[in-house]
């Protein structure tokens, strides 16, 4: 374990869990599935229930990469199993009486051996 682990490891967990609000993590397990007899396609996921922090994305940050709808997510690893986050993974987020779904489009990671914390920028579709 590095000491970036040590230091730093417990503190996303908590303050996510208690700052955070409910949304549910969608991975997806890599292309689909084809149906020869239907023609679709079954897209293999897996929802997650968690905690994060949503805010907007600051335009010193963007470095002209993202538009100014897009937000930024973050999240401890450790609701994830300490699996990281791709761009084929998004984020469902309870708005009123709809939910919204923001894809990832970019993800950091603070890591020391293992993910420490996740800061994904996403965009609602």
């Amino acid at each position: 374990m590095s000491l970036v682990d040590q230091v730093f490891g417990p503190i996303p967990g908590p303050l996510i869990q208690q700052w955070g609000q409910d949304v549910t993590f969608v991975r997806s397990s890599g292309p689909g599935v084809y149906n020869p007899a239907t023609g679709e396609v079954t897209e293999a996921i897996t929802r997650l229930p968690v905690k994060a922090v949503i805010t907007k994305v600051d335009p010193k940050e963007s470095q002209g990469n993202y538009q100014g709808t897009d937000i930024k997510v973050m999240i401890d690893p450790g609701q994830l199993g300490g699996e990281f986050i791709s761009t084929q993974d998004w984020f469902e987020i309870p708005k009123g009486a709809v939910t919204q779904t923001a894809k990832v489009i970019d993800v950091v990671t603070y890591r020391g051996d293992g993910p420490v914390f996740f800061v994904c920028i996403a965009r609602p579709q």
